[in-house]
């Protein structure tokens, strides 16, 4: 003889009778807002950017109003001398930059990770930079460079370099006070992820180079490293997309000056669209930073995981 199955009996065995199951329409309705106001703040701008850029459009400037002028503004960059002075300047201040972050920060990595002692005090100090905003920074650096009584200005004059307008009076000094800048907020970063990865590479393979009678920067060269290289993409990546987007602490520090010698790309776009209101222009620049910032970050990915799987 079958027994029913009474309803609690059903429920506590999981056995679930006539009731349809819509869990996907529910995360689908939990998911909407957040759906929704990521396309408010994110997706919409960026769309409206995009048909801003093959129009003409100005807030003030006569005869701009909006009308459609194709590929008019992309051409207009390919003549624009201001335009590839800054992408210049935007790679140099990359390329020396990082590279440098990322040296000193193996460099640190390397020396925190050998401490018996006081790592984490290291570890801790690490952290100021990169918790101080780039206003707070542009405006530290800013007095320490000040032509009359800046600290750094006074130490550099003391070894006898003569600095009449400054450190930021001074075409070559002020773009490399601006690199020197960006290095002291983010070498910590690097150290960071480096030191990240040491303490997780496994034992084993640094004690076998040992006994083959490897020494230190050996191992470090080519064991190592080669173990930390997809940890040292992703950290390139990010600092490079951050580098590339540079303006807080450049337009703090120098404003772009003096003339155009440190007019990076995200700055020459702030001029083009809020001091010039050129805001079509100023829109396809900021979309073409936009694509080439997205290819170099998914080739470098690929370039470093797809090594990584062939090997």
């Amino acid at each position: 003889m079958k027994v029913a199955i009474a309803a609690p009996e059903r429920r506590r065995r999981g056995i679930h009778v006539g009731v349809p199951q819509s869990r996907g329409a529910t995360a689908a309705v939990l998911q909407a807002p957040s759906i929704l106001l990521l396309a408010a703040v994110a997706v919409f701008p960026v769309l409206y950017s995009i048909n801003l850029s093959f129009r003409a459009f100005s807030l003030i400037l006569p005869g701009m109003t909006g009308q459609w002028v194709g590929t008019d503004n992309y051409a207009r960059m390919l003549s624009d001398g201001d335009f590839w002075h800054s992408v210049v300047l935007t790679i140099v201040f990359v390329l020396v930059g990082v590279t440098i972050e990322l040296t000193l920060g193996i460099a640190l990595a390397v020396v925190i990770d050998s401490l018996k002692v006081g790592r984490r005090l290291l570890t801790s100090l690490l952290l100021i930079p990169m918790i101080l905003t780039p206003l707070v920074i542009g405006l530290m650096y800013n007095f320490l460079f000040n032509a009359q009584f800046g600290l750094l200005t006074y130490l550099i004059r003391s070894v006898g370099i003569p600095l009449p307008d400054g450190v930021l009076g001074n075409p070559g000094t002020a773009f490399a006070a601006l690199i020197f800048t960006d290095i002291w907020e983010w070498t910590p970063f690097m150290a960071l992820i480096v030191l990240a990865g040491l303490q997780s590479i496994p034992s084993e393979p640094l004690q076998a180079a040992r006994v083959d009678g490897a020494g230190s920067w050996t191992i470090l060269r080519y064991v190592t490293l080669p173990m930390l290289r997809p940890l040292i993409a992703v950290a390139l990546v990010f600092r490079a997309a951050e580098a590339v987007k540079e303006f807080d602490k450049v337009y703090i520090l120098t404003g772009g000056g003096p003339g155009n010698s440190t007019d990076v790309v995200d700055l020459f776009t702030y001029r083009v669209s809020f001091a010039n209101w050129d805001m079509s222009y100023g829109s396809a620049l900021g979309i073409v930073l936009f694509v080439v910032s997205l290819i170099a970050g998914a080739a470098m990915f690929f370039f470093v995981f797809d090594r990584r799987g062939a090997a």
